[in-house]
């Protein structure tokens, strides 16, 4: 008989089928067959948190394959991700599909590839590991017991739509960082240099030369250099060290005290710097780097990288998988894919481009899977350019930037010369003895014999070793510009051309953009490869964020949401709680914690906070309740999203509430002299509401039912003045 094959998405299944032939029968799931029921809590809080899981309803005919299927097989092979999210789908297949007397082995692997898959499927796990299942199941049942029991909350204070155990968090960082934006007070501080030049062996300084346009050395070239003043006789200059020039006066008050003053090489400091290759890509990474160089955010940025890692039509007539698994927190990379990118390297550009040996690179998140790998290319001698035309633009781009960063991190560092040098300034009037006794603490109360120090700093490129694949942009301060310095030495003296001053302010600290956020929440230890994109694209599709320049900017909404979340639910907002949550769930994973136990420990302080949270939300943030219509947003929630469920408008309902309003419209709120506009989803009676969007008609039900309708022209004489609106019920 035929073995059965399940995965999740038919892509995959598409790529596998060729690869395993004509003995296997390979099926997708469409991702989980079962989930908590989408109108209750489903968890039995009496019971050790007993999940109670329902099957979906739109998989209905999914099993129904799948049941057939298996009729067919001898086998069952679940080959579902690798990770606790296909550990959990495939345990959720185990419970429904029942294969009795059927051998059920469970096969996983991070490349699509024949060899890898060869070697899964002649070794595979006899059973499933429900460590990873229990960390999914626990993660689950911590996102409904918030969103179910929080957001009802929200929906009758904030008007927010919903709340998250990790979304809410991020909503957090987003709100600080905008508090903090609007908070900040530039402060102006000035910066004085000095541009520079040799004096030439002749004698003659570059001005003789400029005056003497007869004289043919006026031809000679000088180089010039520009050094940054970083100190006065023994005080550091600069924001935030002993002597900071906070206005043009003060700068004028220096740049008039170095009249006339002698400029000299005081000590030259000559060294050699390696720059490192960046580590291959972690999901976060990729995201990061997708957005900053491509635009991409990051929903679409996996989107893409989940078609590259499923399969792709590449001309062979069948899907082939380009890239490894695209959920990943590793930096580790097989002996196998590094020998291989050090042979492309070494064929294409030459073995001075290798390191002596592969480098290894530490993952900086804590709990990374070591067991998995990088994302970088299934084989690296797909060169993108020989894909271009079998990939769609944004494929190709995305594939692009994964093969260089992956080729360019097993590369041998690049190498600079650095040359540092001191200039000291002495004024006319200066002393070794004036100098060495005064100490200015002020920079308007500066002496005329305070030596200057200045400093200058030039880079050159000597070996371009891994930039030649991927090039970084640089990242140095703006005061000290990247320059080549002329040949100098010490004790030299030089000609000052002109002496200036900078003007600067400190700036506030931008807001994040999407990768960013996800960057503040990987630093942090919040959420986990599986999770960074939907947690972004909850909080744009609640309104709580928006999108301004590829920036985050909370709403209105999204800061009382967040205030109100703040005061009821102080340690669960917390961003070290909800990073200690997170290890709890590693913990389960390694099977070092037991996932009733971790339920437990933060189900005991949530419940009372919730028992307090209603009055503590409505004092943190007042009512609104037109903010959670005021979008226009009436798109129902998918199975996945815990805050409670819309109920259902039946027709019964609809001509009961239609009846109740023609026989009484005082009691729905209506005046007299008010048209009856009936609500187009239940048929209740509407009443106007006011949002920072305008005006418009909502529901009388509300939140039962939120159904909203624009004002049209012909409702304006009817509508009553905004005093006599109606709140929401509480």
């Amino acid at each position: 008989m035929k073995r059965l094959v399940i995965v999740e998405s038919p892509a995959k299944a598409r790529t596998l089928q060729p690869m395993l032939g004509a003995g296997y029968i390979v099926r997708a799931s469409m991702g989980h067959v079962r989930d908590l029921p989408a109108d209750e809590l489903g968890v039995d809080l009496e019971n050790n948190f007993r999940p109670a899981y329902h099957l979906l309803r739109q998989k209905a005919k999914t099993i129904q394959a799948l049941r057939a299927a298996l009729e067919e097989a001898g086998e069952v092979y679940l080959s579902t991700d690798p990770d606790r999210e296909g550990e959990a789908i495939a345990w959720h297949l185990m419970q429904v599909l029942k294969p009795r007397n059927k051998p059920v082995r469970r096969v996983t692997f991070h490349e699509i590839t024949p060899a890898a898959i060869q070697a899964a499927f002649a070794q595979p796990r006899a059973g499933l590991d429900m460590r990873l299942v229990n960390a999914q199941q626990a993660r689950r049942v911590l996102d409904r017991l918030v969103g179910y029991q929080v957001s009802p909350l929200l929906w009758k204070t904030t008007g927010g739509k919903s709340a998250g155990r990790v979304q809410s968090v991020a909503l957090r960082l987003v709100v600080e960082r905008e508090r903090d934006i609007r908070n900040f007070i530039p402060q102006e501080y000035w910066s004085i240099h000095a541009e520079l030049s040799k004096i030439l062996d002749f004698g003659l300084s570059i001005s003789d030369l400029e005056g003497a346009q007869s004289n043919p050395k006026s031809k000679i070239e000088n180089p010039k250099f520009i050094a940054r003043l970083i100190q006065i006789g023994n005080r550091q200059v600069g924001l935030d060290k002993p002597i900071c020039l906070n206005t043009k006066e003060d700068a004028d008050r220096v740049i008039a005290a170095l009249a006339g003053a002698t400029w000299r090489v005081k000590r030259i400091k000559r060294e050699t710097k390696t720059r490192k290759p960046w580590p291959p890509f972690t999901t976060s990474a990729l995201q990061q780097s997708a957005s900053a160089r491509l635009g991409m955010g990051p929903a679409e940025t996996m989107k893409i990288a989940q078609e590259l890692y499923e399969g792709v039509d590449i001309g062979a007539g069948k899907p082939t998988g380009l890239i490894t698994y695209m959920r990943t927190d590793s930096t580790a990379v097989s002996p196998e894919a590094q020998a291989a990118a050090r042979q492309v390297v070494e064929s294409t550009l030459g073995s001075r481009y290798l390191p002596d040996t592969p480098p290894t690179y530490k993952t900086k998140v804590k709990n990374a899977q070591e067991a998995h790998e990088a994302i970088r290319p299934t084989d690296v001698t797909r060169y993108p350019s020989a894909l271009k035309d079998h990939l769609t633009p944004r494929q190709w781009k995305l594939y692009d930037l994964i093969w260089r960063r992956f080729v360019a991190s097993q590369m041998a560092p690049a190498v600079h010369n650095v040359t540092t040098v001191d200039v000291e300034a002495t004024p006319p009037a200066h002393t070794p003895e004036a100098g060495s006794s005064h100490s200015p603490s002020l920079p308007i109360s500066l002496s005329p014999l305070s030596p200057c120090l200045f400093r200058a700093v030039g880079r050159d490129l000597v070996f371009d070793g891994f930039l030649r694949v991927w090039q970084e942009e640089e990242t140095s301060d703006e005061e000290d510009e990247p320059q080549t310095l002329p040949a100098l030495s010490e004790g030299e003296w030089l000609e000052l051309i002109r002496l200036f001053g900078r003007q600067h302010f400190t700036q506030p600290p931008p807001r994040f953009t999407e990768a960013a956020l996800i960057k503040a929440l990987e630093d942090r230890g919040i959420g986990r490869p599986s999770t960074y994109a939907s947690i972004v694209s909850t909080l744009k599709d609640r309104a709580y964020v928006t999108l301004e320049k590829r920036q985050l900017a909370p709403t209105p909404v999204g800061e009382s949401t967040c205030d109100a979340l703040v005061a009821a639910f102080p340690e669960q907002m917390d961003y070290g709680f909800t990073a200690q949550v997170e290890d709890w769930l590693d913990d389960i994973s390694r099977g070092e914690r037991d996932w009733v136990d971790a339920l437990r420990a933060f189900y005991a302080p949530f419940s009372k906070a919730l028992n307090e949270a209603r009055d503590k939300m409505r004092a943190a943030a007042p009512p609104r309740p037109d903010a959670a219509s005021a979008s226009g947003d009436t798109r129902k929630s998918n199975t996945t999203d815990d805050s409670k469920p819309r109920r259902r408008v039946t027709r019964a309902k609809k001509k009961s509430a239609t009846a109740r309003a023609k026989a009484n419209p005082a009691t729905a709120g209506e005046s007299a002299n008010a048209p009856a506009i009936a609500c187009p989803l239940c048929g209740a009676p509407m009443v106007k509401r006011a949002s920072q969007y305008g005006e418009f008609w909502g529901c009388s039900t509300y939140p039962r039912c939120r159904g909203t309708r624009k004002i049209a022209a012909q409702d304006q004489a009817g509508l009553r003045s905004p005093t006599e609106s109606r709140t929401m019920p509480s």
